[in-house]
């Protein structure tokens, strides 16, 4: 009988231990508290699904003014990380890992693919991206060849 003792305990000591971990994830799991649900401040993503669009509004530039100094070079290439486009395109519109060069494109194919992208890339309606922001993208991307 002794023989049997102690692959029982050591079988119910590793039930209990997954137990307790499985417990401990689910409860430590973000979707099972309330207060992040209403945190001001925190957002969660949307879950994003193949072939949607979906709009895409940029990240906030700390000092906004600092992209309407007069130099539509300059305030492009701050626009172009406001907006997110370096993050796929790279940092000087050379092409990324996700997204193409786009230094060698005329401004109608710019202007074209921004407002009715393709391939994952997020639309830019003239209501997140204002046809003055869309000018200073295309003069930075047109100096950056």
């Amino acid at each position: 009988m002794r023989r049997f003792a102690v692959p029982s305990v050591l079988t119910i000591g590793m039930a209990i231990l997954a137990i307790t971990i499985i417990g401990v994830v689910v409860a430590r799991s973000p979707y099972t508290h309330d207060n992040l649900a209403s945190a001001a401040g925190y957002t969660r993503t949307n879950v994003a699904y193949i072939g949607e669009t979906y709009l895409f509004g940029g990240m906030l530039l700390k000092n906004p003014e600092a992209a309407q100094t007069g130099n539509v070079v300059g305030d492009g290439g701050l626009l172009f990380f406001q907006y997110g486009c370096a993050s796929c395109h790279g940092i000087n519109g050379q092409g990324g890992a996700v997204g193409k060069d786009l230094r060698g494109d005329s401004p109608l194919k710019i202007r074209t693919k921004v407002r009715d992208p393709s391939k994952g890339m997020p639309a830019y309606s003239s209501n997140s991206l204002s046809d003055a922001d869309m000018e200073k993208l295309i003069a930075f991307l047109q100096a950056s060849k």
